[in-house]
């Protein structure tokens, strides 16, 4: 989730934790350690230093109990009538709200660190989501004008809120059980579907096969529509005109699959990186690529398509005619001897 709306969303479910009428402690330090998790990209080193480090120790579970109550010893230097065991209280409630409508989303939140870097993800929501964020706007506005009614108000807003995550919960059980019907994976294959941008109806379906990653995008609502030759969008602004005419109804589904690298001397020792290592431990739908660079040199690319556009196929090496920029392509150019000689994503992600 962005983080303007983890702050918004922390806000007003902490202030349902207190009956004054108010508040303010509540709602500035619900909306403060809401947001302050996503501190944790500053100064990583750059993309890939976000996917190692991003949504890790202070995402944590683990962690939160000393984290929260450092804070609160911090914010009693504000409050200094508050007792710390309430701030502590309201820190924790921030910060917990943080982590869970991460895991709602699909990057993968390491919400066990340091016990273990596993991501966890239940791929209900889009990480940009504007019913999210206009619940958690609407519930926080109407908390601040009828502040008498503060607390019942902040509660009716999160019971909505929670109904909406409960809502795409549910049409997520029923794209996965669609995506499985169409594709068929292998028992015990990596399958997920994925929300995708400004509908919760809309869904990305990925599923591994041996030598394959099997991708379709589709749309289980009710308006549906088969646009046989949808249109390109005109640029980043344009996408959510035309974003419709890529998500037919699950019959009309186009299931694309997209090669995997075979073994060879160029892919092992791509894999043998550290940066390739850490892409590898990120990525849930990894596509690698070998194929000859500038010179006749191999080079080994690799991207995860959790993240594939609706618009575009998977980033092609020395293909520059894309129409919007693929996320998170990484790219290593290898000499005759299979050593790195420059190892970087590639320009046009991001």
């Amino acid at each position: 989730m962005d983080t303007l709306s983890h702050g918004l969303a922390g806000s007003f479910l902490t202030r349902t934790l207190t009956d004054a009428r108010r508040a303010r402690t509540a709602l500035v330090l619900g909306f403060v350690t809401a947001m302050l998790p996503d501190l944790d990209y500053i100064g990583v080193g750059g993309i890939m230093g976000y996917l190692r480090w991003h949504r890790g120790w202070t995402h944590s579970f683990v962690l939160l109990p000393l984290v929260s109550f450092g804070l609160a010893l911090l914010a009693n230097r504000l409050w200094r009538d508050e007792r710390v065991t309430r701030l502590w209280l309201f820190c924790a409630a921030g910060q917990a709200s943080h982590i869970l409508f991460d895991w709602i989303t699909s990057f993968g939140t390491m919400f066990f660190t340091p016990i273990t870097r596993h991501r966890y993800s239940l791929d209900w929501v889009f990480i940009l989501d504007p019913y999210f964020s206009g619940i958690s706007a609407l519930a926080l506005i109407a908390v601040a004008v009828w502040r008498e009614r503060a607390r019942r108000i902040a509660g009716l807003g999160a019971g909505l809120l929670f109904g909406y995550i409960g809502f795409c919960a549910v049409l997520h059980v029923r794209a996965l059980t669609v995506w499985k019907a169409l594709d068929h994976p292998p028992a015990g294959a990596q399958v997920a579907a994925v929300p995708q941008f400004l509908s919760p109806f809309r869904w990305l379906g990925l599923s591994e096969h041996a030598t394959e990653v099997h991708v379709a995008f589709f749309d289980i609502g009710p308006f549906a529509k088969v646009v046989e030759h949808p249109r390109q969008p005109q640029g980043i602004l344009d996408a959510p005109r035309v974003q419709p005419e890529f998500y037919p109804p699950p019959e009309r589904a186009l299931i694309r699959r997209f090669p995997k690298a075979p073994e060879s001397a160029a892919r092992a020792a791509a894999r043998a990186l550290s940066d390739v290592r850490t892409y590898r431990e990120f990525a849930r739908f990894p596509l690698e690529t070998v194929a000859p660079g500038s010179g006749g040199l191999p080079e080994y690319w690799i991207q995860d398509l959790r993240f594939l556009p609706f618009f575009a196929g998977p980033f092609v090496p020395g293909e520059t005619s894309r129409p919007g920029p693929q996320p998170f392509v990484y790219r290593v150019r290898l000499n005759a001897a299979g050593d790195p000689i420059e190892r970087a994503f590639v320009s046009g992600s991001r």
